[in-house]
């Protein structure tokens, strides 16, 4: 279970031109099968001088938080210049028995490299100009659709190796939440050659939040995000 949904973290997208100029939280809980196995809370917030902090909390709830206690909290912090984000600091902790983690990147963009510590040891990769951390390029991503951007091409660095992500646009279909019924258009993401596979369901009446996401593991289990509460920050809210 853990697993799942660690990799649902890392998958979930967020953001449009509106919401990269307002704060917000959103909540979702997460099934596997009919059964709520956690909850995510992701939180983001723009200051006047256009520095931003994403948060990302997820943890295991009910009978899945008795047999196996999970907690895995990210964030990435830095600067949204001319229509891109360019993070300066993204941070993972991972809370559990099997594989704890807690890692720290810092972005010198002045130097062009990325200092790495992941669990007390340290490394240094090359930085390139467009070169995200894993969290903040999900908002990259909702930016990018509600500029109306149709092919999309992400380079993300996470603990010195590039990942490369690209995913396509799907069909329009309806999804019911609590809050509501929203026509929402798939965003797919898959690897060639790979049985895993994200789909999320974003709704343009949100400005692109994800309502829906939906991952596949290889062995074809699935795990389900699904938008359970969503409020906008005015400023007393901001730290």
């Amino acid at each position: 279970m853990a697993r799942h949904l660690i990799t649902l973290l890392c998958s979930l997208l967020f953001f449009h031109t509106g919401m990269a100029q307002e704060s917000y939280v959103a909540t979702y809980k997460l099934l596997v099968g009919p059964v709520t196995v956690g909850e995510m809370v992701r939180s983001f917030r723009m200051q006047p001088d256009r520095t931003y902090r994403f948060e990302s909390k997820l943890y295991s709830t009910g009978l899945a938080s008795l047999i196996r206690k999970d907690e895995l909290f990210e964030t990435s912090s830095g600067i949204f210049q001319q229509a891109k984000f360019h993070p300066r600091i993204y941070t993972h902790v991972r809370k559990n028995k099997k594989k704890p983690l807690n890692l720290r990147m810092d972005f010198d963009r002045d130097n062009a490299h990325v200092d790495t510590i992941s669990n007390g040891v340290k490394s240094s990769s090359p930085l390139d100009e467009d070169m995200l951390d894993k969290l903040i390029y999900q908002a990259a991503m909702m930016h990018d659709l509600s500029i109306g951007k149709t092919e999309l091409r992400y380079r993300i660095i996470d603990r010195g190796k590039e990942k490369s992500y690209q995913p396509i646009l799907g069909e329009e279909t309806v999804i019911r939440t609590k809050l509501g019924r929203f026509t929402a258009r798939e965003i797919i993401r898959r690897r060639t050659g790979d049985k895993r596979r994200t789909i999320f369901w974003c709704a343009p009446e949100l400005g692109y939040l994800p309502i829906k996401v939906s991952y596949r593991e290889k062995n074809g289990t699935e795990t389900i995000a699904l938008l359970t509460d969503y409020r906008r920050l005015d400023k007393s809210e901001r730290p």
